[in-house]
């Protein structure tokens, strides 16, 4: 759930009838990325160009330093960059960064949009937070690194233009790029540094072999060793595959190796001569040539896996064998030159070497073959990826319809070993549907679509399920399959609403509503109606959102599906708390509450608690709001739920503001902050960052509340989080009127109101005029103060909103005041108090009834003045209120005096002291 304190974004998921609970494992933390590839072995060679690359960084300048490694294919461009990566990585504690821009890969080249995304998901921002605009993604991204000591390596660029959009804006970050082309145009606009790799010389390329080979077999013959790099033409890569040939080979003579390479394979359409590059294929041929069968088999069939790596699991589902056989046959490759372990137990396949795969199968195997190998494949990810997603919401049907569950509430280590293999598979499952899509295998592409949604929602790779699931609508309406087509509509509107984008997704949902209805699928049809409920809630319209949510609760009540019942109830519980309704809020919460205990549903029993704590503070029940806030904190807890601890936090640490407990939700604020860095939540980061300024501002600490301030508006800005940008803004303009800066604080709820018109958010924008109300009111300009007041006053008429009602007839009321319209400001306060009254907002009536005593005072009135602060100090005490409670002490103080009651009035101030200081000694 997402949720601003305006109430105007509500987020989570319905998802064919069910929530997903946003949850990462307990075990992340927050450290710099360490991306680079590990390090090559028998690296040898290249020492001047490793201290030239040294003493560039070592000059340094008021400018990144940029590096350009170009050369032919082959020359040890990647091996050199990653090898210095390696040497130099203590220098970067910020992390290190490696990017495969695939520039010549047959996969096609990485777009700058994409990676920036990568990157930009590698130092925490999700998916869906991502800007569309590259010009939005490029500036969040060198906003990300500004000031840090990072290492960017870009492997493979096509293009410069490739690389201007990854190039950082701060002088402590280093990039090196490596390319087969010069690029003139990156030195002549940025200052890159380019280095061109030239063929290893005789020297270094007898050191290689020596290194990869064995020393005691090149010393043995070192006539033929020096044959052999002059036969590999002293291409890196080629002597790397000629050289692991003789290590596997001891009964094969380096003289009998050189032999076989000058005399080529007839299976090879490569002959060698003057070319270096024909080189490789015939390094290629030996090392192919000398594999068994099997093995070769397995080679080749490599080549058409389309992700950027492989584990043995996934490669025994290409070979039709058993993991084991895959491990043992990855071993054999890897030991030949021919793949390479990156680590995890994952491997990955040279372009050039991926190119030759395919040659070789293209001429070996049947299309039958190759197509059965990727058919086993793609079932095998299907049906892996469907069974971890049941323990990511067990509740959800899914395109099967596959109603079982796994056991309830998984231990939360399973759970976590489930996300990590969707988290490192995410490329190769992206980059599958992409290929079974292009095959024209229709139900595997929907199927998978559908298999990989909970896990995209959940890590919010928003764009990504956009892709894969319109690729999968593109293959259900070829198949004419409306069943597949509702799941693909539906989903894609889901996504949609998660990024914001409320048209695009009223208009998928208005397809999948359609089909469920021509389908008579009554739990389709429910799960629709709720997710457009929650639509509307983002969009403020409530009545339609509460429209719409009883239809889904009566479909779902009459297929007896407990816990979508549940699920809706809590979106009616929204919805009522928007219109201020809240008795009835808390009936539909409440009765969801009842549900998640009978069926052990714990995600959900701690979702609809913390909705409940939001109903128990709009009725000024603080106390209640606590309690029940901290349940749900335990349970969230428990179950090592972090996403929903980092929420639930932010909340309690609002409430104890709210009372006055400044330390206190110090201390649970940063919890949160730190919890929500640590699961890369840069959104629930940006929300953090907007409570710890208004925290600090309560505290009067300005500076370091405009410095949180300022840096949430910035991640919420770069997340295009607009609700959050406009709750930002309106809180740094809060900060700035505290300052006396009245045109800044002008300028940014000027800011938040356009952006609130601007989503149709009119809950945040009555809000939001209420602030600029508040700016104009402190700067003296009280004719804008009441035209703010009064167009905010008309808006909480036209959404129903009695809270805003009461709000902003309580600073019209203090307009009034400052206006000396005392009679009016006195009317006007107490409609507010009438309303705050009727909906059961206490703390609306303790601030009334304290403008009150205000007004009655400069009326007059003192001993009706002081019966009205006395009301609203035991209100006040009632809630737990401490910090409004000492407002009030300092008024009744006043109005003492004005009585003539000396004592009484010195007797309050100093009970004010105390209790002063007592608040500020609070834990």
């Amino acid at each position: 759930m997402t949720t601003y304190l305006s109430g105007a974004s509500i987020g989570g998921d319905s998802v064919s009838g069910d929530k997903i609970v946003h949850m990462s494992a307990a075990a992340e933390t927050d450290t710099p990325p360490r991306q680079l590839p590990p390090d090559v072995p028998g690296f040898a060679g290249r020492q001047e160009l490793l201290d030239r690359l040294g003493s560039l960084v070592d000059a340094g300048g008021p400018a990144p330093v940029i590096i350009a490694l170009t050369g032919m294919p082959g020359i040890g461009k990647t091996a050199l960059a990653v090898h210095w990566a390696h040497l130099v990585s203590d220098r970067f504690p910020d992390g290190q960064i490696f990017i495969d821009l695939r520039g010549y890969s047959q996969r096609g080249a990485l777009s700058p949009r994409e990676a920036l995304g990568q990157a930009l998901r590698t130092m925490r921002v999700p998916a869906s937070r991502l800007p569309v605009d590259e010009d939005e993604l490029a500036a969040l991204y060198r906003s990300r690194l500004a000031n840090k000591r990072m290492l960017i390596v870009l492997d493979d660029a096509e293009d410069p233009r490739q690389v201007y959009p990854l190039l950082p804006g701060t002088s402590s970050c280093v990039v090196i790029v490596t390319a087969r082309l010069k690029f003139t145009a990156l030195v002549a606009r940025y200052g890159a540094r380019a280095m061109a790799l030239d063929l290893l010389s005789e020297a270094e390329g007898l050191e290689l072999v020596g290194e990869v080979a064995g020393r005691e077999r090149t010393r043995q013959e070192p006539d033929a060793t020096a044959a052999l790099v002059r036969v590999c033409a002293r291409l890196p890569l080629a002597l790397r595959v000629a050289a692991a040939n003789i290590a596997t080979r001891p009964q094969q003579s380096v003289a009998d190796i050189v032999h076989a390479l000058a005399e080529g394979d007839r299976l090879s359409k490569l002959a060698l001569g003057e070319d270096p590059g024909e080189a490789v294929g015939a390094a290629f041929d030996l090392s192919y040539r000398g594999l068994v069968p099997e093995t070769r088999r397995a080679f080749r069939l490599l080549g058409l896996v389309e992700g950027p790596h492989v584990a043995p699991e996934a490669v025994g589902a290409l070979l039709g064998a058993t993991p084991e056989a895959a491990r043992r046959l990855l071993y054999l490759l890897e030991t030949a030159g021919l793949v390479q372990a990156i680590g995890g137990g994952r491997y990955h396949l040279h372009e050039l070497l991926r190119e030759y795969a395919q040659g070789r199968a293209a001429e070996e195997d049947p299309p039958i073959v190759q197509s059965a190998a990727v058919q086993r494949l793609a079932m095998w990810y299907l049906t892996t990826a469907q069974q971890a997603g049941r323990f990511l919401d067990r509740y959800r049907r899914t395109i099967r319809q596959e109603l079982t569950a796994p056991p309830v509430d998984p231990n939360p280590a399973e759970r976590a070993g489930h996300l990590d293999w969707f988290a490192a598979e995410q490329p190769n499952l992206t980059a599958l549907v992409r290929q079974v899509a292009r095959l024209g295998w229709d139900q595997l592409t929907w199927e998978l679509a559908d298999a990989v949604y909970d896990f995209f929602e959940l890590r919010r790779h928003c764009h990504e399920n956009l892709e894969v699931h319109r690729l999968g609508l593109a293959a259900a309406e070829r198949g004419s399959n409306p069943v597949a087509s509702f799941f693909m509509h539906h989903h894609i509107s889901v996504s949609h609403r998660e990024l914001g984008q409320t048209e695009e997704a009223l208009l998928a949902a208005d397809a999948a509503h359609r089909l469920s209805i021509r389908l008579e699928d009554r739990y389709g049809e429910a799960a629709v109606l709720d997710n457009m409920a929650r639509t509307h809630l983002q969009l403020s319209e409530y009545r339609t959102a509460l429209e719409l949510g009883k239809q889904a609760l009566e479909i779902r009540r009459d297929i007896s599906d407990r816990h979508a019942e549940a699920t809706t109830l809590d979106t009616l519980a929204r919805g009522y708390q928007g219109l201020s309704k809240y008795a009835r809020a808390y009936e539909c919460a409440d009765d969801a509450l009842t549900i998640r205990k009978e069926i052990g549903d714990l995600r959900g029993e701690a979702e609809t608690l913390d909705n409940l704590a939001w109903i128990y503070y709009g009725t000024g029940r603080i106390k209640a709001s606590l309690e029940t806030t901290e349940k749900a904190l335990k349970i969230r807890e428990d179950i090592g739920d972090r996403h929903g601890q980092g929420e639930t936090l932010a909340f309690l640490a609002y409430l104890h503001m709210r009372i006055g407990r400044h330390e206190q939700a110090c201390e649970h604020i940063e919890h949160a902050l730190a919890i929500r860095r640590g699961i890369a939540d840069p959104q629930g980061e940006g929300q953090s960052l907007v409570h710890l300024s208004t925290i600090r501002r309560r505290l009067g600490q300005y500076e370091q509340a405009l410095a949180s301030g300022l840096e949430a508006l910035d991640i919420l800005q770069q997340l295009r989080d607009r609700h959050g940008e406009a709750e930002a803004l309106d809180n740094l303009s809060r900060c700035y009127r505290r300052l006396g800066l009245y045109d800044r604080a002008r300028e940014d709820v000027n800011r938040a109101l356009a952006i609130r018109r601007s989503i149709g958010d009119r809950l945040g924008e009555a809000n939001t005029l209420n602030a600029l109300g508040l700016v104009e009111l402190h700067a003296g300009r009280l004719g804008r103060a009441r035209r703010a007041a009064k167009l905010s006053l008309r808006l909480c008429h036209v959404i129903d909103d009695k809270r805003g009602i009461a709000g902003s007839l309580d600073l019209l009321a203090k307009v009034y005041l400052d206006m000396a319209l005392y009679e009016k400001a006195r009317r006007t306060a107490e409609l507010a108090l009438n309303v705050a009254g009727d909906i059961g907002q206490r703390y609306g009536q303790i601030i009334t009834l304290s403008a009150l005593g205000e007004i009655l005072r400069r009326l007059g009135h003192p001993d009706e003045a002081l019966a009205h602060v006395r009301a609203a100090r035991e209100l006040a005490g009632q809630a737990g209120d401490l910090h409004e409670e000492i407002n009030i002490l300092r008024l009744q103080a006043k109005i003492h005096k004005d009585l003539g009651q000396t004592d009484e009035s010195r007797t309050i101030s100093a009970q004010v002291v105390n209790m002063t200081r007592d608040l500020r000694q609070r834990p």
